[in-house]
């Protein structure tokens, strides 16, 4: 039933990528003719004194250097630019110049507090200052940046919906959005039967993917009010959420015995290096700029690496569980060393590549969502299996091998809740001169008579009446209900009828001395196990005086000063 209901969530995130591919129509920005790196303090608009040197080749500025600058030539006919637009992350500020043809400047500055948030496509927009026919090119300046992707996106829009994608691939990136909180639920409710860590660490991990395509993709936007600041500093959280989590929950997910303890070791402790390099590239310490981002993404490589070597060492080694996580990680690991290498500057980012990360992101999230379920049903069955076994255990502990009875143990324990289940009656039975039937017929026979003994006692179907044996041939019985020690009585008498009936060759009857104590309800707290057997085991001690084969039987009555009489009768 598990496995439909993910193979569902499967077919369902094949159709919302299905539409998300169709929908992945972009218009066309202008995109930058030449690209160079500068000074702070040189002329933002490009001239100057000491020009820069523009490379016009389509490579891409570094955006190391304390500035970078994309010179757009402007079109000479059809809809000019009005928006410069790139991929959201911090920046120390942006100068866009128009430039004109006749010399003519206009500049205007902007922070991080200026940029305007997409909310379909994670980008910002920024005003272009005012363009006139007369207008050559448009030179953006931009300092400090964090990432590869601010200055390698940089385009230039007449209008913020040239950049917003199609509504239909929104709604398949919210339908996969959706799809990642179905294992959060499954974690959750897992969890509840079985304490496993790794369901939490799954859990965890699904979060930071959950997080990550939401920030990604720009959907946030839709469900918070989010600054520039706020949303350059969950991109490296919940990368790192996600990507961590996943270690170490395979850490704890793979068989013991399948995966090297060190290596167990190694992914935590990677998992976390991985999350500490991850909080100082959120916090954007300016001394971290130039080579933060390197760390920060170079720490992702010995990670998915180690993983790798895990996987490999697991599945060599049998393990069920890895065989799962290797088909799951494959694509989103590729993914994400291809995001790696582009926001390190290697070669250009595709601003669709979000769809490539949201199809293996729904790929992993079923594939591991079955390993998880798959593992957690196995450990399941280990659990109820040694659940089983021990209360097989217990049961043979508190049962009497030879006869099936239950033993003293087994109701003294109980003896309080059976109290307030209104048993109170007590009897103690012990058979007469047992010792002449295993010394006359053996043992064997002699434990043929307690197993019939037992058989009579037990009152198959009396709910009011619950059996055990103390030992030897002495047996106790605890009685509810109306008439308990005529019923006793009766149980008493049909040992030896039922004796004589079942065991041929006998040479006397076997009979039964009875000691029989009742308790009103009223009392019942007050009176402990030991108390109530002490008496009942005098009651048994008088019937064999007074000469075997009957019963001896008392009832307590308390006094309002909880002092207690009582009145003792004989039965032959």
């Amino acid at each position: 039933m598990l496995r439909r209901a993910l193979q569902g969530l499967l077919a369902i995130a094949a159709a919302a990528l299905a539409l998300l591919a169709a929908s992945a129509a972009h218009a066309q920005p202008i995109a930058p003719a030449c690209q160079a790196t500068a000074a702070v303090s040189s002329d933002p608009a490009g001239r100057g004194a000491s020009p820069p040197a523009w490379r016009c080749d389509g490579s891409i500025a570094d955006y190391r250097a304390p500035r970078a600058l994309l010179r757009f030539d402007l079109p000479q006919t059809g809809e000019r630019p009005v928006y410069f637009t790139t991929r959201a992350s911090t920046f120390g500020g942006i100068v866009i110049s128009v430039v004109d043809r006749g010399g003519a400047v206009r500049s205007v500055r902007y922070g991080m507090d200026d940029a305007q948030l997409i909310g379909s496509g994670l980008n910002f927009v920024l005003p272009l200052p005012a363009i006139t026919p007369n207008s050559d090119r448009v030179v953006v300046a931009i300092d400090e940046a964090w990432v590869a992707p601010v200055v390698s996106d940089g385009r230039l829009v007449a209008s913020p919906d040239d950049i917003r994608w199609p509504l239909e691939t929104m709604l398949a990136l919210a339908a996969i959005c959706g799809l990642l909180c179905m294992p959060l639920l499954f974690d959750l409710a897992f969890y509840r039967i079985l304490k496993a860590p790794f369901l939490l660490w799954h859990l965890l991990s699904v979060f930071g993917m959950l997080a990550l395509t939401l920030v990604s993709s720009g959907l946030v936007l839709h469900l918070a009010d989010l600054t520039l600041w706020q949303v350059s500093m969950l991109l490296p959280l919940t990368s790192s959420i996600g990507v961590g989590a996943a270690a170490v929950f395979a850490a704890d997910l793979f068989e013991k015995g399948c995966l090297p303890e060190r290596t167990r070791w190694l992914l935590r402790c990677f998992a976390g290096i991985t999350a500490a390099t991850s909080l100082a590239q959120a916090t954007r310490i300016p001394l971290l700029r130039e080579h933060g981002s390197d760390v920060f993404y170079f720490a992702f490589v010995p990670l998915i690496a180690l993983f790798c070597v895990a996987l490999g060492q697991a599945i060599l080694r049998g393990s069920r569980a890895a065989r799962y996580q290797f088909v799951a990680c494959m694509p989103i690991w590729t993914v994400a060393l291809q995001r790696i290498f582009t926001n390190l500057g290697f070669g250009d980012a595709p601003q669709d590549q979000i769809f490539a990360f949201s199809a293996a992101v729904a790929f992993q999230l079923v594939v591991t969502s079955l390993g998880a379920a798959d593992r957690f049903m196995i450990l399941k069955d280990e659990r109820d299996r040694a659940r089983a076994q021990s209360l097989a255990m217990e049961a043979m502990a508190e049962r009497d091998p030879l006869t099936g009875l239950l033993n003293r143990r087994a109701i003294e324990a109980r003896f309080a809740e059976l109290q307030r289940q209104g048993f109170d009656t007590m009897a103690l039975i012990d058979l007469d001169h047992f010792k002449r039937v295993n010394d006359t017929h053996g043992h064997q026979v002699g434990d043929d008579v307690l197993r019939v003994c037992a058989g009579v006692l037990r009152a198959d179907g009396d709910r009011d009446a619950i059996a055990l044996r103390l030992g030897g041939e002495e047996f106790m019985l605890l009685l509810r209900g109306p008439g308990t020690r005529q019923r006793a009585e009766h149980l008493r008498r049909a040992i030896t009828q039922r004796v004589a009936a079942s065991i041929e060759g006998l040479e006397a009857p076997v009979t039964a001395s009875m000691g029989v104590i009742e308790m009103p309800r009223e009392g019942l707290e007050a009176t402990s196990f030991a108390d109530l057997y002490a008496r009942a085991d005098k009651l048994l001690y008088d019937a064999k005086e007074a000469g075997r084969n009957r019963t001896m039987y008392e009832r307590l009555t308390l006094f309002g000063g909880g002092e207690r009489a009582g009145r003792s009768a004989a039965v032959a």
